[in-house]
This record gives C-alpha cells, structure tokens and sequence, in this order.
C-alpha cells in the first residue's frame, strides 16, 4: 500500500475553460510529469496543489470550498487543491522572480556585461515569490493534515523553492521530496543573484529529504553552490548534505516521455491526416525538423544559421531539404522573449530571402502552439536538431524517436540533460558552435541507412525503457529510504 502522497506545482494537472454550453470543462494536461504523478496520486489516492491558472480555474476556487475539486473522469479520480493567488502577487512570482531572475540565472541568460542589473523592486517582487511559497507550504500543511499517517511530499521545480523549508517548519517530520526540471547554475554563476535570494533558495531547498535532478551535472551544481553555505556539510562521494542534523540526499532521476499515449496519439485519424498533408509538403525533398517553445534556451537563432552554413556548403542540397521549425510562443509577458520571437522570425526571413527560389523556401517556421502537429511531424523527419545552449532534460529528442517512421537522425546539443542518457546514438554538438552543428546536419542528412537504423532503434529502447512511473516511482523510494534512516 502507497504512502499517502501529495503533490505541489504551480501548475496542476487539470485546466478548466468554459465550454460552448457555458459549462466548466476540464482540459488534462500531456507530458510524462502529469502522466506519471496523476497516476501515483490516483493510486495512493493522493492530493495535487497548484496555482488557478486560468479563469475557469478561479472560478472552480470560488464555487469549492478552500480551493478543493474533486474532479472524476470515468473511473479515475481527481483530488485538488488549487490556490487562487492574486494577479499582482502572482506577478512578481511568477514572471519577476521564477521567470525573469531564477530561469535566467539556472540556464546562464544573462549577458554579464549589461544584464543584471537588480535595483529596489526586485525587493517586492521577492516579497511576492515569498508570499506564494508560504501559501503552498500551508495549504500542504493542511492537506497533509487531513490525509493523515505520514505522508510523503513531492514538491516540483524553482517556482516552489522555498516550499520544504516552510514545510518543515511547519509539519518537522515530514517525509519532503523536492524536483527540480531545470539545469542548474554552477555556484559562481548562482552567486550573481542578490545574497539574500541565492542563500535563501538553498537554505529553502535544503528543508527536504530528498533533492531530485535529471542530471548528474545539475546535482553536481548544486552541491558545489550547498558546500559554501555556512553549516552545511557536503558530501559530493555519497551525494548528500548533512544541516541541522538531518541528513538531504541528493539523486538522479531522469523524467521521460508516455511512450504508450503519444503511439495512441499518433495513430489516430487526426494525425494521420496531418501527416499525410505534410508528406505532400515536403514532396520529395528531406526533412530536418525542430519542435520547441520560443524560448531563450533553445537556440533556433544559431539553429538557421546552421543549417543556412550548411546548404552554402553543400549547395547541391539547395531544393531537396526542407527545415520545419514548429515553434510554440512563450513566457510573451516578458520583454526578451518578445524580442527573442522577433529575432527569430527575421533570421527565418533572411535566410529565405537568400537562398530561396520558386517553389522551394529553406525554412518553414509555423509559430503556434501545435502538440497534434508536432505529433505528425515526428513521423517524418530524417533529421530532429536539438541545440539548446543548456536544458535541464528536453523531452522532444526523446518524443521524435519514438515515434519516427524513417530511422531519423537525433542532432542533440551536449549541453541539454538528455544528453547524458541518449547521447551514444545521437550526433552530439556545442550549440555555440555554428560550424560544428552544419558539419552534424551534413553527416546526419547523408548517413547510411543501416547506421541511421542503428542508431533509431537505439534511442527508442533507451526510452522505453524508462516509462514517467520508474521516475516517480524512484523518488518514492529515496523517500522510504529517507524515513528508514530516521528510525
């Protein structure tokens, strides 16, 4: 029998939105996250705290009492507790604090000669990121409360780092788990931040039992940053800190893709007719293909200009390729990535500009958020090019490979978390290196397809291999180990 679980995040696993009829429809989120968590609370028969997204979401909060919605979808149940945050603290929360200093610092944004530059009102924002922290801490609390036994925590991501430290105070035995699915900064590079923000996103994150990471170079980052803060012990041989007595271990688990689903997903009608329209598309010509949000990370900017150095190079390919850049907006609140989106678009332009000719454009760049499309296109291409400039895991180079249908070659940055499990049968470059990456989409365009099959067939066990439940299920256990170790 499962522990009583409860999961926090800032966003939960159900939408709500007002369908046509006016009625409040839930809409569930994809991804391994919620497949594998939605799953182990249903078992354990579990609570997920989140933030009120969306309008539907708030007007749920309102018509519940506390925040609390049961939710039931044919033989599975939901149990939530959604948190109606108000929108200028959740402001400075979310986009100020998470988004605009912790995301910048964890993924090395900043440009140091001009960026940062913190002043006064990064003090009310922190306030903000604060106040949020504490009211999930609470609501935790309280949940934990209800559930009774002891219960187990699984707290995700920077948006919530404060949250085991307030936990703890709170409930001190708890059993807390905290994940984070980002990279993380190298402590030289943490310490930009202002002291009391950096030392209070450690003290914070040090309240748990169990610290989670896809990577071994994201755990290693942390415990370096851990090992120079005052009364903390670090172990980087057995990965663990020992503060106040207690003992915080420090793990790998690395998140991975529905397998299952997204091969039902693909197999429906829908899909099917989107892939047949884009195999008329592309006609006869080869496909290299990027799915990603517009965000900072990801590097589309160097990506065309990589693969404009290599149609330059090798101009009898000028008219047999295509590059499908399928690419979602993001985080558009802020004003890099609305300057980010745009830079994106003219290096698209320029490049079709110059090297375009009737009938033939280099690169086609669709900017919407497409999931369905995604899934189609993953069928087909001979290239997915992956470069972001540093990624805590990036789930689209393990999506395309399982389910591509023409042995397609994986271009996968070193720097992205998914390296370190599928690197040996992908074509490995530094996203910072143009050249590099032209050469990688050349051989990866012209490779022999029984090396094409061999490394296809490769990268797609290494994924099934590790279905969203081993990840969950993984943390679970450093938990009960964690429990053990106290007796």
């Amino acid at each position: 029998m499962s522990p009583p679980l409860i999961v926090a995040s800032n966003r939960g696993p159900l939408t709500f939105e007002r369908a046509k009829g006016g009625a409040l429809q839930a809409r569930r989120g994809s991804g391994g996250l919620v497949t594998a968590l939605s799953s182990a609370l249903i078992e354990a028969e579990g609570v997920w705290v989140a933030a009120a997204m969306s309008k539907g979401d708030r007007e749920m909060v309102a018509a519940s009492k506390g925040g609390r919605i049961d939710h039931a979808e044919g033989d599975v149940r939901y149990r939530l507790r959604y948190l109606d945050i108000p929108p200028d603290i959740y402001d400075g929360y979310y986009n100020r604090i998470s988004n605009g200093m912790l995301w910048f610092a964890h993924h090395y944004l900043w440009d140091t000669v001009t960026s940062p530059s913190f002043g006064p009102d990064v003090d009310e924002a922190w306030e903000a990121y604060v106040d949020v922290n504490r009211r999930f801490a609470t609501a935790l609390a309280e949940e934990g409360e209800a559930l009774g036994g002891d219960t187990a925590f699984l707290i995700q991501d920077y948006h919530l780092s404060l949250v085991p430290r307030m936990l703890r105070e709170l409930v001190p035995d708890a059993l807390i788990a905290h994940f984070s699915h980002t990279s993380i900064a190298g402590p030289t590079y943490f310490r930009m931040l202002p002291a009391r923000i950096h030392d209070q996103v450690l003290w914070g994150l040090m309240g748990a039992d169990v610290l989670g990471f896809h990577s071994p170079a994201w755990a290693e980052n942390f415990l370096l940053s851990a090992r120079q803060f005052p009364g903390a012990r670090v172990d980087l041989a057995r990965s663990r800190i020992v503060t106040e007595g207690r003992e915080v271990m420090v793990r790998i688990h690395p998140i991975s893709v529905d397998g299952r689903a997204m091969r039902e997903e693909a197999a429906t009608p829908r899909v099917r007719s989107l892939r047949h329209a884009l195999n008329r598309w592309r006609d006869n010509n080869r496909l290299i293909l990027r799915v990603d949000r517009l965000e900072l990370t990801k590097n589309v900017v160097r990506g065309f200009q990589a693969y404009e150095l290599f149609l330059r190079r090798n101009p009898s390919w000028i008219g047999r390729v295509r590059f499908l850049a399928l690419l979602s907006p993001s985080r558009m609140e802020l004003p890099e990535y609305r300057e980010y989106t745009e830079a994106c678009l003219a290096e698209a332009r320029r490049v079709n500009d110059e090297l375009g000719r009737d009938g033939w454009m280099p690169i086609e760049l669709r900017l919407k958020d497409d999931y369905i499309g995604a899934i189609a296109a993953y069928g087909l291409y001979d290239v997915l090019f992956v470069n972001p400039v540093i990624d805590g895991m990036n789930l689209v180079a393990m999506e395309g490979p399982l389910l591509n249908r023409r042995r397609g070659v994986l271009v996968l940055s070193r720097n992205a978390g998914a390296y370190g499990r599928l690197g040996r049968y992908a074509l490995s470059v530094n996203p910072f290196d143009v050249d590099e990456m032209a050469d990688a989409l050349e051989e990866a365009i012209t490779m022999p397809v029984d090396e094409r099959t061999r490394r296809s067939r490769g990268l797609s066990r290494l994924v099934l291999a590790n279905p969203p439940a081993r990840w969950v299920g993984g943390q679970l256990e450093d938990l009960e180990r964690a429990k053990r170790r106290r007796r």
